[in-house]
């Protein structure tokens, strides 16, 4: 399904606007967030990045302080113990309902993780064992001190092609890009140029807005930093939110010509996802590049994640507001 804001006659005479504004589906942080937590599932397996994580349950989050709803929903991590090889206590969130294209996805975020050794992740995948044959849309992911937001979408060429344009209109910079399979290229991805989207300068910057929009046709994405969050009823935050007034979003994976990518076909049943691990493939791999071995005076990630847990009081999230519309 897509939404379109205006419909012009192909003839010399244009029709009046006609406004097709999102509509509310699911409130996430609603009731004044006390439901937040029954509409998620706590992912307590061992991590498929091979993290330094001890993902918890429900009980366990709440007992050991890692979760919270009062005034703002709270994810963090623990910053208290040292830990072993059983790696140190975090949250995995799942959300129990599936989508499919035809939805908007709003999140008015005021703290993400921010500390060297950490992996954390804002996105959407499907609940099943075929990965990436149901695609996986990254809305916010980095690690360690990162200050820069990488978006991404996975895909498999099990279920054909998706090329996407090269030329799509979008603010962030084309990474890997082109072919979207995991088996080609390893997906696709795009960085946000702005140094307030991700990590310590979004949470210097009060956070701000991801509006993620998924068709048949595309996926995009926008960041709009704190202050410059558009309004009214039909901005991000507003009732009827309508992303054709936002202007150029931040990532555009668009089918090329509108045919070479069927969104529907290679992206389904997709579940919100929430998580901060630690280390694992990115963290561990860019620790020294990313600066943090010389910032931390460790040598390995591992070491670090293990030896000085109260660095990671800052390694949490605040949610304001989580929505999806379709």
């Amino acid at each position: 399904m897509i939404r379109i804001s205006s419909l012009i006659a192909a003839s010399a005479l244009a029709l009046p606007t006609l406004v097709h504004a999102y509509t509310l589906k699911d409130d996430y942080t609603g009731n004044n967030y006390q439901d937040f937590f029954n509409k998620f599932s706590f992912w307590t397996g061992p991590d498929p990045t091979e993290g330094l994580v001890d993902y918890v349950n429900l009980d366990s989050a709440w007992d050991n302080g890692l979760i919270g709803n009062g005034g703002n929903i709270y994810l963090g991590v623990d910053h208290t113990n040292k830990v072993g090889n059983e790696g140190r206590k975090s949250v995995r969130l799942t959300g129990n309902i599936a989508y499919n294209p035809g939805i908007l996805l709003v999140a008015d975020i005021t703290h993400m993780p921010d500390v060297c050794g950490t992996w954390p992740a804002f996105w959407m995948t499907a609940a099943s064992d075929d990965w990436p044959q149901s695609g996986e849309i990254d809305i916010i992911e980095q690690a360690n001190n990162a200050q820069n937001n990488q978006m991404s979408l996975h895909v498999s060429n099990k279920q054909g092609q998706c090329i996407i344009s090269t030329d799509a209109s979008m603010t962030a910079t084309q990474d890997r890009w082109g072919d979207c399979a995991q088996e080609a290229t390893g997906g696709c991805d795009a960085n946000d140029p702005r140094t307030n989207s991700f990590g310590s300068g979004f949470n210097n910057n009060g956070g701000g807005v991801y509006a993620a929009e998924w068709t048949s046709e595309w996926v995009r994405i926008w960041f709009f930093p704190r202050n410059e969050i558009p309004g009214g009823d039909t901005g991000p935050l507003g009732s009827a939110p309508d992303p054709a007034t936002w202007g150029t979003p931040t990532t555009s994976f668009q089918s090329r010509y509108g045919t070479d990518c069927d969104m529907s076909s290679h992206i389904r049943n997709q579940r919100v996802i929430i998580d901060t691990t630690f280390c694992g493939a990115w963290a561990s791999g860019s620790w020294r590049s990313s600066g943090c071995a010389a910032k931390t005076g460790y040598d390995t990630c591992e070491s670090y994640v293990k030896n000085v847990p109260g660095d990671f009081a800052s390694a949490f999230w605040t949610f304001k507001l989580l929505k999806v519309f379709h």
